[in-house]
């Protein structure tokens, strides 16, 4: 008894109306001619050749599948060139189904002279391989001459060798909207083995992990690498201030060296100018440290803004004026006596003469004090440079404790400045992050959704074409002849 795809259930004929409606289509018009060919063989080994010739006898006298579990018959192709080999073998063995009738057919003995030869060793090679084949007929074929099947080539032999296979297996065979509902079960199955493996959220729960995993914008990295930095910088600059002070305290004692009496005058104005060009100097590089520091923090520069004046980097004051003491004194009573002394040494030869003896001693008294003079003098300035001096270190080392005031403070600015921005800078991250992972749960939910709605639906479809078969085997062991019922 054969079951119409329409005598099954509803549910049933929608199932295969959408996933297989080539076949719906083909059971309707009832242009399935019962005989489902599959050909099998490799490359080159004349299948389309060989199909078109038989089809050239007999347009519809079977239907081509391209699955061997559609398949009423199996048609296996072997090249009379050479005898078959694993390849063909492997083949035969993908294909084959224990219950599915193959027919074998060499082609091309026209080309080949050791056609007979070749296939006594492939019937020998088949009884090897399995054992169904130990008595296989292979059916020799020149299909193609001459444009078309010619008398005698075996092409008549072998279509009446498939339909005799075809027509002696569909009184066990399969009806063809069993096979209809087998071939739609298994595109459905197909279907949903390949939603389960194609996971279309992966690129979006791995964006998700990497969000959340850098979620703040690695402030707690970023923060420890200026502290780094900042003590980084801080070494540095105070080195540069050292370096500044030290070499402006040897030009400053070679210029005082150097110095005159008016120049020794002037001098705290020319150590302000000194100390003024060393403070711009040191200001520069300060700032470019800044610039620095601020560039490996990953953070913009901020605009400028008026703080007020700057800090007077200048040495304040001007020297007190030098204390004379004792040694002033000292220095006046020891030039008087060795200018004395000098003078005698000087006017000794006019003693001999004595109206020249009286003569002599203002003269001595003169040169005794102009020598007095003169030593006090040098004296004076000797100790006033001495005094400018030490006036001028006292103030770089005051000018030195400013400038590390200065460095700290800039650092110390800086570093609270650049800290305020990177903990700004991650708040926002944050909350992108924390939008940008709710949009993410919300297409993943979606996803999952529809993932989960294809795969139920898959599985009602599947339950559908279930019932559908069941229907139709419980259909076919039903007995052919009820026996009658006997009256008494």
């Amino acid at each position: 008894m054969t079951q119409e795809l329409t005598d099954l259930p509803a549910e049933t004929v929608d199932v295969v109306s959408r996933w297989n409606p080539a076949a719906t289509v083909r059971l309707g018009a009832r242009t399935d001619s019962g005989h489902e060919l599959f050909v099998a063989g490799l490359r080159r080994a004349g299948k389309t050749t060989l199909v078109d010739a038989l089809r050239s006898l007999d347009e519809s006298a079977f239907d081509l599948v391209d699955d061997p579990l559609d398949a009423g018959v199996v048609l296996m192709v072997l090249d009379a060139a050479a005898p078959l080999g694993r390849e063909e073998l492997s083949v035969l063995d993908v294909v084959l189904r224990p219950a599915c009738p193959v027919v074998f057919a060499l082609t091309k003995i026209d080309v080949h002279r050791e056609w007979a030869t070749v296939r006594e060793r492939d019937r020998a090679l088949l009884a090897g391989h399995a054992e169904r084949f130990a008595d296989v007929t292979i059916h020799p074929v020149a299909a193609g001459v001459g444009g078309g099947p010619a008398r005698g080539s075996g092409v008549e032999a072998l279509l009446e060798a498939v339909l005799s296979a075809a027509g002696g297996q569909s009184r066990s065979a399969r009806s063809g909207t069993e096979r209809v509902l087998e071939q739609t079960r298994r595109m459905i199955v197909a279907t949903g083995r390949s939603i389960r493996e194609a996971d279309s959220a992966a690129d979006l729960r791995a964006e998700r992990t990497h969000l959340l995993a850098h979620r703040d914008g690695r402030r707690a990295e970023r923060v420890a690498r200026l502290r780094s930095e900042v003590q980084l910088g801080k070494v540095e600059l105070i080195h540069e201030v050292s370096t500044q002070i030290r070499a402006a305290g040897v030009a400053v004692r070679a210029d005082i060296d150097r110095a005159g009496r008016a120049d020794l005058a002037d001098y705290p104005d020319r150590l302000a100018d000194v100390v003024a060009q060393l403070g711009a100097d040191l200001e520069g590089v300060v700032t470019t440290r800044l610039d620095h520091l601020r560039a490996r923090a990953g953070v913009a520069a901020p605009a400028p803004r008026d703080t007020g004046p700057k800090p007077d980097y200048l040495a304040s004051g001007r020297p007190e004026p030098r204390h004379r003491g004792l040694e002033d004194r000292m220095t006046i009573l020891i030039g008087a006596s060795a200018g004395l002394g000098l003078g005698r040494l000087m006017v000794a030869p006019l003693s001999v003469v004595p109206a020249l003896d009286i003569a002599s001693v203002p003269l001595t008294l003169t040169l005794g004090g102009v020598v007095a003079w003169w030593l006090a003098r040098a004296r004076s300035h000797i100790a006033e440079r001495s005094h400018v001096r030490q006036w001028a270190t006292e103030s770089l080392t005051t000018v030195r404790a400013q400038w590390e005031q200065l460095v700290l403070g800039r650092l110390l600015s800086a570093e609270a400045e650049i800290s305020e921005m990177i903990l700004e800078e991650s708040r926002s991250r944050a909350q992108e992050v924390d939008t940008r992972v709710a949009s993410i749960d919300g297409e993943l939910r979606t996803l999952t959704s529809r993932r989960n709605g294809q795969l139920a639906s898959c599985e009602r479809d599947i339950a559908a074409i279930d019932r559908g078969l069941r229907e139709i085997r419980d259909i076919s062991r039903e007995p052919k002849h009820r026996p009658e019922r006997q009256t008494t």
